[in-house]
């Protein structure tokens, strides 16, 4: 499967990272979700996937469930404590204190005071046991057509506890969603105390990875496979596929109230103005697998991609152009400070880069 799921777990595995491992066996085996997370000498360099603004300070996620947060002016990193060692994908806060993280074993992480500790929520063995529970009961019930869901958990979840949560969107500290691999998706109401299947909101039969999940100008959008975007409709509480003309992976989402862009595997950008309902492709001289993106106070798009390459779009999303590479570091994320500072992540850790 080449899309998101594989290209972080490309970015977790040890053998890329430099680290030096022994192979496991069975006396030896640490569950990761009952594992603390490993401490690492230097957080600021540890490999980070995802990155995001907890009021004045930034919390990054990453391999073997490290977590890391900086100081005021961003130049200190310290390692949080964390009770998994998980590879972890994405995070995001829905306000200075509340934020949540996600990533492999089906774990969901919950921080109350602006990451420096965190609670495990979900993993793949609760996430199993509720998630079957829920469709049986509905099933029980007479909703028959629930029975397609029931039988797709239990897919993603019999071989073991091991699919990954890729993206995770709160709208405040109470309503938020989290979705993965093989069509996982969920819900809670209720600031992740509980969580509830949605693999039946969402228009996708054939249960295609779902690599991102993001709120732009007010509307949920969700990217994955076959070049697919899914925008949630209140009105039904599902989310209605809105293709774009690409038939491989999307990765992530940004934009504005006026414009959305997605983007993906091989550099593969594309704008709408009508929230979805049409796609023009997006002129990007890369074909570098694009990471993460965000629009800066100016207006600029900015997106960053696995062989260190900045792009910047002037026109709205029409067209990018490439600036000067982060030479030895693939990117995975990236975050404005102020007109003329922004951080960026990826295998080496943070960068700080002056504009």
């Amino acid at each position: 499967m080449i899309d998101m799921l594989w290209v972080r777990t490309v970015f977790s595995a040890s053998v890329l990272l430099g680290f030096a491992t022994t192979s496991a066996t069975a006396a030896n085996f640490a569950d990761p979700i009952n594992t603390p997370a490993v401490l690492v000498p230097a957080p600021a360099t540890a490999p980070l996937i995802a990155l995001a603004r907890a009021g004045d300070h930034m919390v990054g996620v990453g391999t073997r469930g490290v977590i890391v947060t900086s100081d005021s002016g961003f130049a200190t990193w310290t390692q949080a404590s964390v009770p998994v060692e998980s590879d972890l994908t994405a995070v995001q806060f829905a306000d200075a204190n509340n934020g949540w993280a996600c990533g492999h074993n089906g774990v969901i992480l919950h921080s109350t005071d602006g990451g420096h500790t965190w609670t495990k929520q979900l993993d793949g063995r609760t996430a199993q046991t509720t998630f079957e529970a829920y469709y049986n009961q509905k099933i029980a019930a007479g909703d028959s057509t629930l029975t397609t869901f029931l039988t797709q958990v239990q897919l993603n979840y019999d071989a073991g506890p091991n699919l990954p949560w890729l993206s995770v969107w709160f709208n405040d500290a109470q309503t938020g969603y989290v979705v993965g691999s093989f069509g996982d998706l969920a819900i809670t109401q209720d600031g992740g105390k509980t969580w509830q299947p949605w693999l039946d909101h969402i228009d996708n039969p054939n249960f295609l990875d779902l690599d991102a999940i993001k709120n732009v100008g007010g509307q949920l959008y969700i990217v994955g496979e076959q070049g697919t975007v899914y925008v949630f409709d209140p009105a039904t509480q599902k989310f209605v596929a809105r293709p774009t003309t690409y038939t491989g992976s999307l990765f992530g989402i940004t934009g504005t109230a006026q414009t959305v862009v997605v983007f993906g595997m091989r550099g593969n950008i594309f704008r709408s103005e009508d929230q979805g309902k049409t796609w023009v492709q997006s002129v990007n001289p890369s074909n570098s697998s694009i990471m993460a993106g965000s629009v800066l106070a100016d207006g600029r798009f900015v997106l960053v991609n696995v062989d260190g390459g900045i792009l910047v779009s002037s026109d709205d999303g029409k067209s990018f152009t490439p600036q000067p590479q982060v030479q030895g570091m693939p990117l995975t994320d990236f975050v404005e400070l102020n007109a003329h500072h922004w951080l960026l992540t990826g295998l080496g850790g943070v960068k700080d880069v002056a504009q």
